[in-house]
């Protein structure tokens, strides 16, 4: 929501915001990219925006990176960005 209401933040980076701290926080035992990414996809489908399919590995390997903190969120964002349909 601070995204959305203070940073003027566009549907792409929402959703990275979503993957971005739920992956970095490691919040479960496991699965924490898995929840990332669902999360972040489930918000999109929520919001109506289709995105491109067979972006799994590449999801995945950038939620990876999130964790071990060698990509930021806005790269994610652009990530994201490039994944919505168009």
């Amino acid at each position: 929501m601070n995204d959305y209401y203070y940073a003027q933040t566009a549907l792409a980076g929402i959703a990275a915001a979503y993957a971005f701290h739920i992956a970095q926080a490691q919040g479960f035992l496991d699965g924490n990219k898995r929840t990332a990414i669902g999360a972040s996809l489930v918000f999109l489908e929520r919001s109506s925006v289709e995105t491109k399919t067979g972006w799994e590995n590449t999801l995945y390997n950038a939620l990876h990176d999130v964790a071990e903190k060698r990509m930021d969120k806005a790269a994610l964002a652009g990530l994201i960005r490039e994944l919505i349909a168009k």
